[in-house]
């Protein structure tokens, strides 16, 4: 069956009062959607902590920051009902988490906004928004990167802009991870010798004893 959460393509996207973390916002309220003014807006509602759905979270936010220049915006929703444990876990995995855009703990406990109907049995709620209104929405049990495509698809078309593969999300969210995978893999095949050393000792010095005349 299908899961509901959050309002539905063809709604008005309600105010959202966040309270936020770090830097110039720590400890003040703001709302991403009126600061969005109604150009094309990502929020991710963060209703449980998996590093899947994280992973996912910061290559969507990573792909919005990319798209600055089309207008494009991006709010992350921390939905707790402990709203200084959350607080105290976003300050400490700041680094970890690695999101440039505004993230903010819902003022509304765990539940959110009650205007906005989200479903707390679900990971993430991912809403995508253009001029005030949805024009998508992801409500995510267990999400996955080719859900992150998806999302990623919806953000394009509002910004008129080609989606992006999955390759492509997947190295925006995990900078360099392509790099170090092809270098673990030369490594367990034994050939992550330095350049010009095509060939091993052993086999060098049996090359040059036959032209010798050895054994």
């Amino acid at each position: 069956d299908k899961v509901f959460s959050g309002p539905q393509p063809g709604e008005k996207l309600p105010a959202l009062p966040l309270t936020g973390v770090y830097d110039d916002q720590a400890g003040k309220e703001f709302d991403p959607v009126a600061d969005a003014d109604g150009k094309p807006l990502l929020v991710v509602f963060v209703h449980k902590i998996t590093r899947p759905g994280l992973g996912m979270s910061r290559g969507l936010t990573a792909y919005v920051e990319s798209l600055k220049d089309k207008d494009a915006n991006a709010a992350i929703a921390w939905l707790a009902d402990d709203k200084g444990e959350a607080e105290q876990f976003l300050l400490r995995a700041r680094k970890s988490l690695n999101v440039k855009v505004p993230i903010g703990i819902s003022i509304d406990g765990g539940e959110g906004p009650g205007v906005y109907g989200l479903n707390r049995n679900v990971e993430l709620t991912v809403l995508v928004a253009n001029k005030g209104k949805v024009v998508a929405n992801f409500a995510l049990v267990q999400p996955s990167m080719s859900d992150g495509v998806k999302v990623a698809g919806e953000i394009a078309k509002a910004v008129g802009e080609e989606p992006p593969t999955m390759e492509q999300l997947q190295e925006i969210a995990y900078p360099g991870m392509k790099a170090r995978m092809m270098q673990r893999q030369r490594q367990s095949r034994g050939d992550a010798r330095p350049r010009g050393d095509s060939a091993p000792k052993r086999e060098r010095v049996k090359k040059e004893g036959n032209q010798d005349g050895d054994e």
